[in-house]
């Protein structure tokens, strides 16, 4: 299981000048990606499988009892318009796009969607670590922070609207914020068409918006390849399909916003969560009722070897637009705008760590609040540790190197001057 944050503090490490890192290659120079060069390991599919994927990632972390990071002094000043100098204090609003894992449902083993502490855009608390929780430690000990507070979190917990039209209109403004994730999304529904409708009308409510640095988490594939047993994606259309519009979305995002930070985040295999379940008599006899991602459900070890390599596809069409993008923006003069593939549930190799503590105890598919935390640091350290570390073995996410929150500011491990990673020890 992955160690969650018990490691070194930030104190006395050398300080760094970005928060963010972003590869560059000398050929090319517009790619973005963070965790193993290669998409091989297992992959979660989202949603349902995502779901477990976040809980594998909790499986292994401890539940912790305070933040013991200490936040570091001489926080660089905010970049005009470059994402690679960025550091979390200088983010003022996050948002998320995804699925029932993003919407938190059944985090606490209930049917209510816990999105107070969801993985990516929920508040958090000190004993309940979310992305939002970690990145406002860094803004709020500045002057423009305490100002200006982190905006746009997800700040309690709700049943699913409309349920008998899930997905759609799975949204709850008041509390929700600019977490637009639905239970049931998927983008074959058209659920990532919709959340982005509902980013255009809530995102302008913000003041400001335009000129504030923005962190956006997009993680939607999990219930696009759930009945994706049978026969290649590459095959049946649907790979073509999920492409096509995550290509759209993107296409929204770049020519509508400015100064925003986008994370896709990639899938590992699901078939973890169908071992689980059918190694717990009582998941084994739910789920043979039940039906919440057909192939982990009722699929043949076959069946679920080739789940688990379309889930390889989708995760390199995700990292190819990301690539892709990173190309427009820099033919287009864009540096305001980042484009990331995040690959740590790969990389820390959780798919044969996951087991029942992971899942909610509701319906034991759902990540439980422990995977959810788990995933918020999983994806803290691929943020701030340069793809380019693993050339000193420091895999973001691996487990011998994981000292969650504290390990990873960006204070601490690396820092870029121009393209040459220095590396900087915290322990």
């Amino acid at each position: 299981m992955l160690a969650t944050r018990h490691g070194a503090t930030t104190s006395g490490c050398e300080r760094n000048q970005q928060m963010f890192t972003i590869s560059e290659d000398s050929d090319e120079a517009s790619s973005i990606e963070h965790g193993p060069e290669r998409l091989q390991l297992p992959l979660s599919a989202e949603m349902a499988t995502s779901v477990l994927v976040l809980t594998a990632l909790s499986a292994a972390a401890p539940m912790a009892t305070d933040f013991p990071c200490t936040v570091p002094s001489g926080i660089p000043p905010e970049p005009e318009s470059n994402a690679s100098a960025l550091h979390p204090a200088h983010v003022s609003i996050v948002m998320a796009f995804g699925d029932s894992i993003t919407a938190a449902f059944s985090a606490r083993s209930t049917l209510f969607e816990a999105r107070d502490i969801s993985w990516s855009i929920g508040t958090g608390s000190a004993d309940q670590l979310t992305l939002p929780f970690l990145m406002s430690q860094y803004r709020q000990a500045t002057p423009t922070g305490k100002a200006v507070p982190l905006a746009g979190m997800s700040d309690k917990a709700v049943l699913p609207n409309d349920i008998p039209h899930m997905p759609h209109n799975d949204y709850h403004p008041a509390t929700d914020h600019l977490n637009f994730a639905e239970s049931e999304g998927a983008v074959h529904r058209g659920s990532l068409k919709e959340q982005w409708g509902f980013a255009q009308k809530y995102l302008p409510q913000y003041p400001d918006h335009d000129t504030r640095w923005k962190m956006m988490t997009v993680w939607m594939t999990a219930n696009d390849v759930c009945g994706e047993c049978k026969a290649s994606s590459a095959d049946d259309g649907m790979l073509e399909l999920w492409g096509t519009q995550m290509d759209q979305f993107l296409n929204n995002v770049t020519t509508s916003m400015k100064k925003v930070y986008v994370s896709l985040i990639g899938t590992f295999g699901l078939s973890n969560v169908a071992r689980v379940q059918r190694a717990n008599l009582e998941c084994a006899i739910e789920h043979k009722i039940i039906d919440e991602c057909g192939c982990v459900d009722k699929g043949n070890q076959s069946e679920l070897e080739l789940m688990d390599s379309n889930i390889l596809l989708f995760n390199a069409k995700l990292a190819n637009l990301s690539k892709t993008w990173q190309a427009k923006l820099k033919a287009a003069g864009r540096t305001d705008v980042a484009i990331v593939y995040h690959d740590f549930m790969a990389a820390s190799g959780i798919g044969s760590e996951l087991d029942r503590s992971d899942l909610s105890l509701l319906d034991c598919f759902h990540p439980s609040a422990k995977a959810h935390e788990a995933l918020a640091v999983g994806l803290w350290d691929s943020l701030v540790c340069p793809s380019d570390g693993r050339a000193s073995g420091l895999i973001c996410g691996k487990k011998t190197h994981h000292q969650g929150c504290c390990r990873a500011v960006p204070h601490c491990i690396y820092h870029t001057v121009g393209t040459q990673l220095i590396k900087r020890k915290v322990y």
